[in-house]
């Protein structure tokens, strides 16, 4: 999607509109601030024992009081953590307001420092400001089971895996915000996706909900939007409780064009309000604009790095919607993520985005982890998403690559119907070419939610289960039918398969509704009929030898039934079930 449902200034008012002033502009503290180092600094929460992968969250109180705390000139307060291990670990500290249930502050903002430990032993932790420091702490930390940060994988590239070395397949929607009630409606879309085996989300930072910086901040100080941080600390937590990893976009492309979904007018960047810039393209080459981002990139590491459920920082969303060319964007790329990994002891993965972003040079780059996609079409997926896929074997050949965006039309609006068919489709046809997760849907609060299609997740989830999808590459499969597409993944001694039949996309029902027209025996409102189709599927490659197949439905999330089969000569050749839409496949060694 390319825009919010409202215009982007009255959303940001409406978070704001209604609370105390307190909430609209939190100062650090009472009484007249006067800058200046700090020099009693102690950290407090600390436990005695806490258990591996565990958020600690604490406050760190300062003995003296700076004007702006959110300017790290002016206010330098670090943790250093020594792990059971030897490592020497810094993460900064942050200000914030904390917030109660009703959205009210609870108070006018203290100190905080948040630190994940991620192996068991004893930690050693203080805080230090200049030359000032508090006394030396410690905490035991037991071992834990969880699961840990989501990293790119070393064994397998073009794959992610937990901290466990589990394969981690993102799986879920872009969740980027909400215009009601926040929290219900992350609650309820969280709980929807989790019960279906959902695990990922992607979740903007835009003007018009999780941004701390727009306008009504001015640049550098985030205390007007110490709510919006507050509200996605919680959407972080929400996340966190039911195994959802989220990808962080930290821009929006309107924020920086005049043409594509503008919002540059009302940027704090903007010369007109009182920023640095004359144009949005000078972002990137500004030392001003460049040194206030990474302020900026500095709160947001303190704050929520530390949450297991943050899956990866995007730069970008479709940075080609802005004025700042490629040759600019790479150096602040490189720039901004080395900046960024100082500041994240846990390694969370880095990338950005275009509009398409096939061909985008940037992936060739070490500043960003994965490569995305982004993909609007009308057109059957499985042939679209193979050409894109060959374009990411060229440009990102050892990376993973996501397709973070995906839908009928950018516009939204599409044919029910077809909309959920171009859904499914864009679910199981990615992983099948190579691509690190199924395709992140984009029209979640006005496709998903209402048709419940949440559902959809869970046959996927169930066929991936323990499923080896890392060590094995798409590979071309033979259908013995023209009316049916394969795709297949596979290795010398497994193989995973799908099926797909023509008249299940959005050509093949138009195409059924347009003869019908013709003979005349089309009714509107009449549900498409598909017909069942039988062939046969081969694939090469397998090692000689006894294997099982299991056929399983897409639709339903059942398995079919299971047989005994043999490989010979490197060929296996099965003929499938019955099936009108689609159909996957598992062979495993017997």
């Amino acid at each position: 999607m390319r825009s919010p449902f409202l215009p982007a200034a009255l959303l940001a008012a409406a978070l704001i509109a209604g609370l105390p002033a307190a909430a609209q502009k939190a100062v650090p503290s009472s009484g007249p601030a006067k800058p200046g180092p700090f020099t009693a600094l102690n950290l407090t929460g600390l436990p005695a024992r806490a258990a591996q992968f565990t958020l600690l969250d604490l406050r760190v109180t300062t003995g003296g009081q700076v004007l702006n705390p959110y300017d790290p000139i002016q206010a330098d307060v670090t943790l250093n953590v020594t792990t059971p291990s030897g490592a020497a670990l810094s993460v900064p500290a942050f200000w914030m307001v904390e917030f109660g249930a009703d959205g009210r502050p609870t108070d006018a903002g203290a100190w905080h420092t948040r630190f994940t430990p991620t192996e068991p032993g004893i930690y050693t932790l203080r805080v230090r400001s200049g030359a000032a420091q508090s006394t030396p702490q410690s905490v035991s930390v037991t071992a834990s089971d969880a699961p840990g940060f989501i990293r790119r994988s070393a064994a397998h590239p073009r794959f992610f895996e937990d901290s466990r070395g589990r394969t981690f397949i993102p799986t879920g929607p872009n969740i980027a915000w909400s215009t009601g009630d926040v929290l219900a409606d992350y609650e309820r879309w969280f709980d929807r996706l989790a019960e279906n085996g959902g695990n990922y989300a992607r979740v903007w930072m835009a003007s018009w909900a999780f941004g701390i910086e727009w306008r009504d901040t001015g640049l550098g100080d985030y205390s007007a939007r110490q709510r919006q941080a507050w509200l996605l600390d919680q959407v972080f937590r929400m996340a966190q409780e039911r195994g959802i990893h989220l990808e962080l976009c930290l821009i929006n492309h309107g924020a920086f064009s005049e043409t594509t979904n503008p919002e540059w007018k009302d940027n704090p960047y903007n010369a007109a309000n009182g920023g640095p810039l004359a144009t949005p393209g000078e972002f990137a080459t500004d030392g001003r604009a460049r040194a206030l981002f990474r302020q900026r990139v500095r709160y947001l590491a303190a704050r929520y790095a530390a949450y297991t459920s943050l899956f990866s920082w995007e730069w970008w969303n479709e940075e080609n919607f802005t004025p700042i060319s490629e040759a600019d964007l790479r150096p602040w790329v490189a720039e901004m993520s080395t900046y960024l990994r100082s500041l994240d002891p846990y390694g969370h993965p880095i990338s950005s985005s275009f509009s398409g972003g096939g061909n985008a040079n940037l992936w060739k780059d070490g500043s960003v982890d994965f490569a995305q996609a982004h993909l609007y079409t009308a057109r059957d997926l499985p042939l679209e998403l193979l050409s894109l896929a060959r374009q990411f074997q060229e440009s990102a050949p050892d990376k993973p690559v996501v397709l973070s965006e995906l839908g009928y039309s950018a516009g939204g609006g599409g044919d029910p119907l077809l909309e959920r068919i171009h859904f499914h489709t864009g679910l199981w046809a990615p992983l099948f070419l190579g691509f690190a997760g199924p395709g992140s849907y984009w029209w979640w609060d006005t496709l998903i939610d209402p048709q419940n299609l949440w559902a959809e997740y869970a046959p996927l989830a169930a066929f991936l289960k323990d499923a080896p999808i890392a060590s094995l590459r798409p590979v071309t499969a033979q259908s013995g039918s023209l009316d049916v597409t394969a795709r297949v993944l596979r290795s010398g001694t497994q193989a995973m398969a799908w099926l797909v039949s023509d008249r299940y996309s959005a050509s093949g029902v138009q195409r059924a509704q347009t003869d019908a027209l013709l003979d005349g025996t089309y009714r509107e409102g009449d549900p498409p009929v598909f017909p069942e189709r039988r062939t046969t599927l081969t694939v090469r490659g397998l090692r000689d030898g006894p294997y099982v197949a299991r056929w399983f439905d897409p639709q339903t999330g059942g398995w079919l039934s299971a047989q005994p089969v043999t490989a010979s000569g490197g060929v296996l050749t099965l003929p499938t079930p019955p099936f009108t839409r689609d159909l996957a496949l598992r062979v495993d060694p017997r």
